[in-house]
């Protein structure tokens, strides 16, 4: 997943609005009652609000992208998709082979070599590769032709849930968490940082928040969550990983965004509400 600088999100609304054009997607695209379909102790709308808060923070709409393709020049190849998914660490590839595994004649499955080869560093891309240059405009063009199977943004959603919101609900369980909003906080740093073990990624920002706030159920959850953003904000201004540095400085708008919902005292996401994020502001249904 891959986070815009605010001339790069400039670049990728054109890519994201002709996407809109040709599929007309709205995010969270389950909807339903807030108790029908509930989804790691969010309703059906909470959750399709906690996407649209993601989708914005990704793409500038509020619409998910599942055709939106592009390299960003940011030394991790192309970032596609809803989430962002990239060829260069292996997101991309996880995609791609559960789609092929479900549809195995499709426009992406003859890149599957190529995306194993960029995400085992063997690639030509980055220092150390040896292979030839990945095709990026030959994947772009099928990324988007893909797009407009249901079934491949059926995978998309599906990767989506396993990768990200999965391991949020988990966290926030486990942390003692209760509110949708500290669960849409949780689930976008999922996709920001990562679920991995490094120093960025998001246990570790929750273990670092816990050892300065104490645990919600002593410091109670509006302090935690707020000592989350702080912790969050400062990961993003001081990230462990220097490849990041650059993006994740120009992105801290993301967090204080969901700040300020936090402050309006809506911790139940109930909508529609207003969210304003990098000079623009979008309405949360």
């Amino acid at each position: 997943m891959t986070i815009l600088s605010d001339a790069r999100r400039g670049a990728r609304s054109g890519a994201v609005l002709a996407a809109i054009a040709v599929l007309g997607l709205t995010a969270g695209c389950g909807g339903g009652d807030e108790g029908d379909g509930a989804q790691g102790g969010l309703g059906a709308d909470q959750r399709r609000r906690a996407d649209q808060l993601v989708s914005v923070f990704e793409n500038g709409t509020t619409r998910i992208q599942y055709a939106y393709a592009e390299n960003l020049g940011d030394g991790r190849g192309v970032t596609a998709g809803r989430a962002g998914f990239t060829t260069g660490d292996g997101d991309a590839l996880q995609v791609v082979r559960a789609y092929t595994k479900r549809v195995p004649d499709n426009p992406l499955a003859r890149f599957v070599p190529g995306l194993e080869r960029e995400a085992s560093g063997a690639g030509g891309r980055g220092s150390g590769g040896s292979g030839a240059p990945f095709p990026d405009a030959e994947f772009i063009a099928a990324w988007k032709r893909a797009a407009a199977d249901p079934a491949f943004r059926d995978v998309q959603d599906a990767q989506v849930d396993e990768r990200y919101f999965t391991p949020a609900a988990r966290a926030a369980e486990k942390a003692g968490l209760r509110s949708p909003l500290a669960l849409a906080e949780l689930y976008d740093t999922s996709i920001q940082h990562g679920n991995g073990p490094d120093r960025d990624g998001l246990p570790a920002l929750i273990r670092r928040t816990t050892a300065k706030a104490g645990p919600p159920s002593k410091a109670g959850e509006k302090a935690w969550l707020d000592a989350f953003f702080d912790v969050r904000v400062d990961d993003l201004t001081h990230p462990a990983n220097p490849d990041t540095a650059e993006e994740w400085r120009e992105s801290v708008d993301r967090v204080e965004a969901l700040r300020r919902i936090a402050k309006s005292g809506n911790h139940d996401l109930d909508g529609p509400f207003e969210v304003t994020a990098f000079g623009s502001t979008h309405t949360i249904k």
